[in-house]
């Protein structure tokens, strides 16, 4: 997808605002989701899945989990893999981190989490290469994943990708909203919790959240 969202569009669809739950933090998000999507695809002429459009519980709960560690991220480069609209990047630029790297295949997110890092403040670089398919030449010493692992296939090429960057050194730490292919006894449970949720658009109430250091 090449082309990007308007400003008006941005404006009247998903306008700036605090994140519930993540009040320190703001956000372009979608003030009704499915009204939202169906307007981005006339806008951009082409169907699309803005996962951008919200924030994910799994990210909130992680960006919340950032502030409490006082130290984990001081002087760290943090690699925040399939960012969206870049919670978790602005998080770790606001918690001590040396450098944050933004990655995201779609376009459109990076566009927005740019959006989002100018109206927090901070500073973070943005990478669109696909990490699984063209590993990266940097190193990072942490690596945080929030709620990628929806898809079998896709997840285990995560796994190998996450592994080998253990493998460099690198500390893993992964979000999950109970996605089914999310890692459970390969992983240590660092902080869980329940967060109340759209239910039209998550389908529950509330979703639990696991906070896990892959090992």
């Amino acid at each position: 997808m090449s082309q990007l969202p308007s400003d008006k569009f941005i404006e009247k669809f998903s306008p700036l605002r605090e994140v519930k739950d993540c009040e320190f933090i703001r956000a372009h998000q979608a003030v009704n989701f499915f009204d939202f999507w169906d307007a981005l695809e006339k806008d951009l002429g082409s169907e699309c899945i803005p996962f951008w459009g919200a924030v994910w519980p799994a990210a909130k709960s992680l960006a919340r989990f950032i502030r409490t560690q006082k130290g984990l991220l001081r002087d760290k480069t943090v690699l925040d893999f399939g960012c969206g609209s870049g919670i978790v990047s602005i998080a770790s630029a606001m918690c001590g981190a040396s450098r944050v790297i933004a990655n995201d295949i779609d376009p459109v997110a990076l566009y927005i989490a740019q959006k989002n890092f100018k109206a927090n403040g901070v500073n973070v670089d943005t990478e669109s290469i696909d990490l699984l398919n063209h590993p990266p030449s940097t190193s990072f010493d942490l690596v945080f994943v929030v709620d990628m692992f929806y898809e079998r296939h896709t997840s285990q090429h995560l796994l190998q990708f996450l592994y080998k960057q253990i493998e460099k050194g690198a500390e893993v730490i992964i979000s999950d909203g109970n996605r089914p292919f999310a890692p459970r006894t390969e992983s240590e449970i660092l902080f869980e919790e329940e967060l109340e949720v759209d239910k039209e658009l998550e389908g529950v109430s509330n979703r639990a959240v696991k906070i896990m250091r892959l090992q």
